[in-house]
Parts: C-alpha cells; structure tokens; sequence
C-alpha cells in the first residue's frame, strides 16, 4: 500500500534535493547575483509544512464503552488510564515521540475560582458570595465551602441524573486542593511525567479530584504501534455524559479532527444515546468521516454466531443514520493482552489463556482488527494527500518547471552570437513588463474581489447572528421562555427543602436544559452555517479564480512564443496544474480553527436575594390576611410558590441578557478572528500560486548580459553548469510525477 508515511518520506527528500536545486543554480559561474530570490528557501519551507501538519483522530463513544482500552491496544501498551471516573472532563491526545512523557496542562488560579464561583450561584446557603469572590487559596473559603457542602441533605446533593454536578464540582475541587496547591499558579502551569514518572499522570487522569484541575493532557509515546509522526489520537469523554460541557468540549474537538472512531460496546450495542450523539454529528456535516468499533467483549458472548449476530445489528441499526456504515468488531481488550502478555498479572494470564481456548472467535477478531487498521491507514493516506501532499507536490512542480525553463532558455541565450544577446534581452524585458502589468492587474482585482466578499459574509453573519432578530437567538429566546419547571414537584421540595433549595434545584434543571439544547441544537446549526459560508468564500474565490487561470495561460502563451521567435526554446515538462483552493486545507495548514462554541451565560446571585426579600413580603401579605380573616392555620406555600415564579422570571431576564451578549461576541469573533482571516488566507494562497507560475519569466536578466561578455573558458563552464541544472530539474520533475500517479485514485 502506497502509505502516507512512505510518500511524506519521499517528499521530503525531494524537497531537500529541490533545496540543493537551487542553491546549486546560485552558484553558476559568472553570475553573481542570484536571479531567483527566495525560491531555494520553498523546499525548507515546504518540509516544515510537512513535518508539522498534525492529522487528528477522535475517538468517541459512550461512557464504559472502552473507549481507552480500544487507545491501548491500537499504541501496543496500557498508556491510558483505564476504566476512568466519568467526571473527568479533558480530551487525553495522544502523540509520537522521541520519549515517553505525559504533559499536564493545569487551569489557572483564575480559571478555578471562576468555576467555583459560578457553581455557587443559588447554591443553598451560600449567603454574602456576590459581595465577596470566592478564593480557593485562602483557607478560610475553603472551610466555609467545606460547612457548606456538609450541610446539604441526600435530597439537596442528587438530582433526577444523580449526583448534583456543582455539588459533585465543588467537592472534587476541596478533595484535591492539597495535593496540587504546589502546582497551580495564577496564570496556569504546564507539568511534565517523563521516564520512570509518566505513571504519575494516570493519579492525575483517574481521579476526580485532581482531574478536575486539569486544562488539557497530552502523551507522548515513543514507537506507539500504529501512531505515524504526524498523527493525534484522541480519547474523548463519554457521549453521554450527563455534563453538558463535556458534549460541548467534544465538539470543540470534533471540529479539528480529520478522521472520528466511534467505539460501541458490545455488552450494549446501540444505544438511543448512541443515536441521539450520532444526529448531532451528521448535522454538524461530520458523518462522512467516521468508522465504528464494536468493542468485543469475550466473556458476554458464548459462541461466534452470536458475536456476527451482534455485529450485524449494530450495522443495521446504525443505518438510520448512516447509508452504509463502516463496522469493525474485535476484542481490543484481547488485543490489549496479547501485546502485553509479559506483563499481565496471573488473573489476566488465565483469562487470555481461556480466551485463546476459543479459536474460532479470537481468529474471526484478529481478521476483523486487521481489516480496520488497514482500512484506517488507508482513509489517512487518502485524506492526507488531498489534504496536504498533492498541494506541496503542485508546488514543488511549479518551482522546479520554472527552473528547469530558466537554465534551458539562459544556456540557450549564452550559446546565441553575442550582437544577438542584448537584443533578446531587451525583447525578453519587454515580455517580462507585460508579466508585471498582468501581475499587478490580478492583484488589483483580487483585492477588490476579497472585499466584495467580505462584505457578502458580513452582511450574511450579521443577519444570522443578530443578537435580537437572528434566528439563532430567537431559538434560543423561545426555548428559555417555555422551558418551565414542574411545579406539582416545586412545590413538594418547597415544603421537603425550604425555599432557597428548592430555588437552586429548579435553577439547576433550568440551567442542564438550556446548556443541552446549546450542545444538540444551536451548535450543530452553527457548524453546519459556518461550513456553508466557508464553501460560499471557497466557491467565490473559485469563480474569481477562472479568469486568473486563462490570464496565465495566455500570457505564458505569449512569453513562450516571443521566445520561439528568438531562436530560443522555453518548453516545459510537465502540464499546467489548474488553480485549485482547498478551502478545508487552507484552513488546516494555517491552523484556524472555529472560535469555541461554549456559550458562558453568566447569572449573578442577586436573584436569591430578590427571591427571599419577595419571599418576605409575600409571607407578610398571606400573615395579615390571616389575621383578617381570623384563620388559625398558617400556610406559607402560596408566597413560596410565587417568590419561586418571581425568581425564575427573573432568571429568564438574566439569561436573555445573557444570551444576547454572548451572541454579539461571538459574532464579531466569528467575523474577525475566523472568517476573514481565512478568506485573506485563501486570496494570498491563489495569489502565491499565480507567483509560482509567473517567476521563471521575472527572473533578472542582467547577470547574463555580464556572463555575455565573459571569456569563453567562464561561458563554458556557465553552459555546464546550466546544463547540469536542466538534468538535475528534469530527474526530479520524473521523481514528482511518480509520486503524483501514486496519489491517483
């Protein structure tokens, strides 16, 4: 198979050779001065690109899917922590390196205070926090949160999906807090395990309390079994995590990725969560990237027919999704073992050696493994080329075109009569004033049509993201206004919890749902607005770029010709390659990414203290009417209960407020640090390639009026040497179509 390695690998020795192309061409005898300016620097520039092109696979999947297991076993050894709290809240990336390692990014001081604080919004008897921040450093906060936390009764701490997740939050935060204090810095602060210490980073991972500090974890595995150079493998939460940060994060991540591996295990198959996470990611436009790992668990299926039978409900189930899935089911934990047979403790030696009892279906797994990795490294080689090796390999065909013409037309003009020379060279600076009109002209009206388009995404951003007419935020402002809590069960906590509970649990409900219709709804419909204005640019600038295409022919027609008429020879090697723009690989290669799509709507505590005060007056209005109507049996529900429906009115107002500023940021964001970026980015890339084309013909000339006029000895090593250089091009140019017809479906 034609890998992605093995052609990265011959590209980059190309681009070395091509380097000491041209650096050989700066050194012909008799000229000086260097008639191509930067294009010796294209190939080091090129291997750079090559070398730091990140390919990123994510790996997703329900909680206790195996989704760490199946990570294992694809590096060849148990590096990530298995079977891990479904709290932890990061994305653990993977990588190939020199040494093994684990880096740990910790959040910030600020980061951690800010997350407590806004976790203690309504919380119950948190009094006097919107007067004073909280700090986790000082000890006198932490016991105060301590005494807050030990106060809550087993109603308090669940909600309907379990534990409360602020409470769960603010606990980790205390839990942890000693062991990390050494680490943690106001501005954030990065830790390295290395060696003997990269155990060190799983205490870290697997443990609530101290994951919950973590921003971010990177591993560096040296020969990790299937892992190229360039590739990042990623072990995402659980899809279903009841956090609707989690969700949020992954598709944050989902968004950089190239390639998505859906792990299902087989104890559950598909599941309506599955599914529900699945729709998400087709609308999001990402569906066509994926593949599905039915993670085989031995133990839970008796024979083999069982273990097809599975597979093929799996397949069929997910077709209400996908047309035609691609499903692969094998044991990655049976894989895991074998690899790691010499370190297994005697427990998994005896289940292995059952496992292996069974020939029929550890061999029907090791075909279906095989058959995934080699369909894996086939769509990364794929997607790579498209992506990145065939726009280096375009250019590499320009520069090297370029020169090979130069030598061939400059040995040619060295061999002509010298009364002849100057007058060619004048003819040849005549054409090459012609270039730099047509130059100038594409770049005038490049320009012009950049800014057209800017104008076309602006205007198109702004209607969609208005802050009060878009329909994204008239969505969002119709979900807050219905989404209303269940009363007959508001007012049973009423009289359980007391107000101030009851008012933190509703608002929790509140909060859980909007954060979820964000995730599912807003967010996939932003990805997919997103996508279709980067293919509007992308189809615009195609359209501009027609005209370029036929500018360049034409004039390069013409220099070619007014050559020919000299006595010279321009002719090239290689055919014209049309002027393409990949948008998706502009955006890669520069590293430009979607601003992240969490939304911070942000509440103040005020509420609760507006809702005691109505609390307070509502109850006195209920005690004189009482006494009115000379009543012995108070009853303080009623005013409860319309406190509790005044305090969320006044949640919704904040939460609009909210909705409304976040909107307006993002869409400036949006804008200016994302949309027009990328299109300056796409307009200097076709532009860049209009130079590639244009540089043989702009080459100076003077040197070779010098050289004209230079002893014949200096003159016949000038031709050598230019002959050298019209082989030496002409190998390579041989080299860059063998590697382009291997890159051909």
């Amino acid at each position: 198979m034609n890998t992605f390695e093995s052609m990265k690998n011959d590209l980059l020795l190309l681009s070395r050779d091509i380097s000491k192309l041209f650096l050989n061409a700066k050194t012909v005898p008799g000229m000086p001065a260097s008639p191509f300016g930067d294009w010796d620097r294209i190939g080091g520039a090129m291997e750079e690109q090559i070398r730091e092109d990140v390919l990123r696979v994510a790996v997703v999947g329900s909680i206790k899917s195996g989704k760490s297991t199946f990570v294992n076993a694809f590096l060849g050894g148990d590096y990530l922590k298995r079977g891990a709290g479904v709290i932890t809240s990061i994305v653990t990336r993977v990588r190939k390196g020199n040494d093994l390692e684990a880096r740990l990014d910790f959040k910030s001081f600020r980061e951690i205070n800010g997350e407590i604080q806004e976790a203690l919004v309504l919380f119950p008897s948190a009094p006097g926090r919107d007067q004073e921040e909280f700090d986790i450093r000082r000890e006198k906060d932490r016991d105060d949160l301590k005494a807050l936390l030990a106060t809550l009764s087993s109603e308090q701490f669940l909600d309907g999906d379990g534990p409360d997740a602020n409470a769960v939050l603010l606990s980790s935060y205390l839990k942890g807090y000693d062991r990390v204090k050494e680490i943690l810095e106001w501005e954030g602060k990065s830790q390295a395990f290395g060696g003997d210490t990269f155990e060190k980073h799983r205490e870290f991972v697997g443990d609530d309390a101290l994951s919950v500090y973590l921003r971010d974890v990177e591993l560096h595995i040296p020969m990790p079994g299937n892992l190229d150079d360039n590739v990042e493998l990623a072990d995402c939460q659980g899809s279903d995590s009841t956090n609707p940060l989690h969700l949020l994060m992954i598709q944050d991540y989902l968004l950089k990725t190239h390639l998505i591996l859906y792990v299902v295990s087989s104890r559950t198959g598909i599941r309506q969560a599955d599914l529900k996470f699945l729709s998400m990611i087709k609308k999001m436009g990402l569906l066509e990237n994926i593949c599905f790992v039915v993670n085989v668990d031995f133990s839970e299926h008796d024979t083999l027919a069982d273990m097809k039978r599975l597979a093929g409900r799996v397949r069929d189930e997910l077709k209400m999704v996908r047309e035609d899935p691609e499903v692969f089911a094998f044991s990655t934990l049976y894989d895991l073992l074998r690899k790691e047979k010499h370190l297994l403790s005697g427990k998994d030696l005896a289940r292995l050696g059952q496992w292996e009892e069974d020939r029929d279906m550890v061999a029907w797994s090791e075909e279906e493994r095989v058959r995934f990795e080699s369909l894996f490294r086939e769509k990364l080689t794929r997607d790579r080329v498209l992506l990145l090796l065939k726009n280096h390999v375009e250019r590499f065909g320009v520069a090297v075109t370029g020169l090979h013409d130069w030598a061939r037309v400059t040995k040619d003009l060295l061999a002509s009569n010298r009364g002849d020379v100057r007058g060619m060279v004048d003819r040849i600076r005549k054409e090459q004033e012609r270039v730099a009109g047509v130059k100038a002209l594409i770049r005038d009206t490049l320009d012009g049509a950049v800014q057209k388009i800017r104008g076309e995404v602006q205007k198109d951003i702004d209607g969609f993201l208005d802050p009060h007419f878009g329909e994204i935020v008239k969505g969002i402002q119709e979900f807050i206004r219905k989404e209303t809590p269940v009363f007959g069960e508001a007012d049973e906590d009423l009289e359980g919890m007391g107000f101030s509970a009851t008012l933190y649990k509703t608002f929790q409900q509140f909060k859980r749902s909007l954060d979820l219709y964000l995730a599912e709804t807003v967010n996939p419909r932003l990805v997919q607005y997103i996508r279709r204005e980067e293919r509007k640019a992308a189809d615009r600038l195609a359209e501009i770029s027609e005209p370029y295409q036929s500018m360049v022919r034409d004039t390069l027609e013409r220099y070619e010709e007014a050559l020919r008429k000299m006595g010279l020879t321009p002719g090239t090697l290689q055919e014209e390659e049309p002027l393409s723009l990949n948008i998706d690989g502009v955006r890669r290669q520069a590293g430009l990414t979607v601003p992240p799509l969490a939304a911070a709507l942000h509440y103040t505590a005020g509420i609760r203290t507006e809702g005691v005060v109505r609390l307070g007056m509502y109850n006195l209005v209920n005690t004189v009417k009482r006494w009115l109507r000379r009543e012995e049996k108070p009853d303080g529900a009623p005013g409860a209960r319309r406190a509790l429906e005044d305090s969320l009115r006044r949640i919704r107002r904040e939460t609009e407020r909210s909705v409304v500023f976040h909107m307006s940021d993002y869409r400036e964001n949006l804008k200016y640090q994302y949309m027009f970026k990328l299109l300056d980015l796409a307009a200097d890339v076709l532009y860049g390639r209009i130079l590639d084309r244009f540089r043989m013909l702009t080459a100076d000339l003077s040197d070779i009026e010098k050289l004209v006029d230079q002893e014949e000895e200096v003159k016949g090593k000038s031709l050598e040497s230019l002959a050298s250089l019209e082989r030496e091009a002409g190998d390579i140019l041989l080299r860059l179509q063998g590697i382009r017809a291997r890159m051909s479906p």
